[in-house]
């Protein structure tokens, strides 16, 4: 059995990201993938968000039960958060992502969603193994944008939820390809 790369490798441009946004079929699904993209939570955790977990005042999302059962609270930016105020409109209660019935979306669904703006938008998954975005990808691209940009790794840790910085490197410590391949071009420019 051949050795596979590890998948946190891959990630999205925030080019690519905006375009996904830009194609949304609808506010709702605009605001899955402004959360996805730009808190890193899993789509279990943005399944489960409720009403109520919105703090828009601090600009925070309170995750009750992330991986492990633990709870945690994450930041939200403000162009995130006033598409949630247009999405939820006079709700104030329930799940925060519904599904079209009134009910909590699936993970299914979260999937579905995902992969079809992606092909909307002509994005494919960075891994040429797979064709299809999914949810974690957004984690994955989340992650890798905050530490290009400074954020600290034990500050990445905290937002993604890993109850051990080890868990952070391992998964995030080494640079992504696109990453070495901006570091590379830049050199080659000089040979």
């Amino acid at each position: 059995m051949g050795t596979t790369e590890n998948e946190s490798a891959y990630y999205l441009t925030q080019d690519e990201i905006r375009k996904i946004i830009t194609v949304a079929g609808s506010l709702r699904d605009r605001a899955i993938f402004k959360i996805l993209a730009r808190t890193g939570m899993r789509r279990g955790e943005l399944r489960d968000l409720e009403v109520r977990d919105i703090d828009f005042e601090k600009r925070r999302l309170f995750i009750r039960s992330g991986k492990g059962d633990k709870s945690r609270t994450v930041p939200v930016d403000q162009d995130t958060l006033q598409d949630v105020r247009f999405y939820l409109g006079e709700r104030k209660e329930g799940k925060l992502i519904q599904s079209n019935k009134a009910e909590s979306i699936s993970l299914k669904q979260i999937n579905e969603i995902c992969a079809k703006a992606g092909k909307v938008a002509g994005v494919r998954h960075p891994n040429p193994a797979k064709e299809d975005i999914n949810p974690h990808l957004f984690r994955h691209s989340f992650a890798r944008m905050m530490l290009e940009k400074g954020m600290r790794m034990e500050e990445v840790q905290k937002v993604l939820g890993h109850s051990s910085i080890k868990t952070t490197m391992d998964v995030y410590g080494t640079p992504g390809m696109e990453s070495v391949q901006s570091s590379y071009d830049r050199i080659m420019e000089d040979v």
